[in-house]
């Protein structure tokens, strides 16, 4: 079986993290990017720190990566230090009621 260069993108949320220990479990190399935007919206009852330790505690091949994707440089640093063989986008706006007060970040 090839190994994967994976991105995952909101690696810390519920589907994200799901998928970093599934690929993870598979024999892939994935690298996480998150910039913990629920701790943003909701304070410490929202941090997602404890999943990412939750996942590095529970993986072998994952590498986490404080982004944000709005962050167009920083993205486009990330695909010069790694070549990726597949994208899998669980990055998302955490807090339907403060998307409405922020449209134009949240877009």
């Amino acid at each position: 079986m090839k190994t994967w260069n994976i991105l995952v993108t909101g690696s810390n949320g519920l589907i994200g993290s799901e998928a970093v220990e599934y690929f993870d479990g598979q024999g892939h190399r994935v690298v996480g990017a998150d910039n913990n935007m629920r701790r943003v919206f909701f304070g410490a009852a929202g941090d997602t720190q404890w999943n990412l330790e939750r996942l590095k505690a529970a993986t072998k091949r994952f590498t986490p990566v404080a982004l944000d994707i709005r962050d167009g440089n920083a993205v486009m640093q990330l695909f010069r230090e790694n070549r990726f063989d597949t994208i899998i986008h669980c990055a998302a706006q955490p807090s339907h009621d403060k998307a409405a007060d922020i449209a134009l970040i949240d877009f």
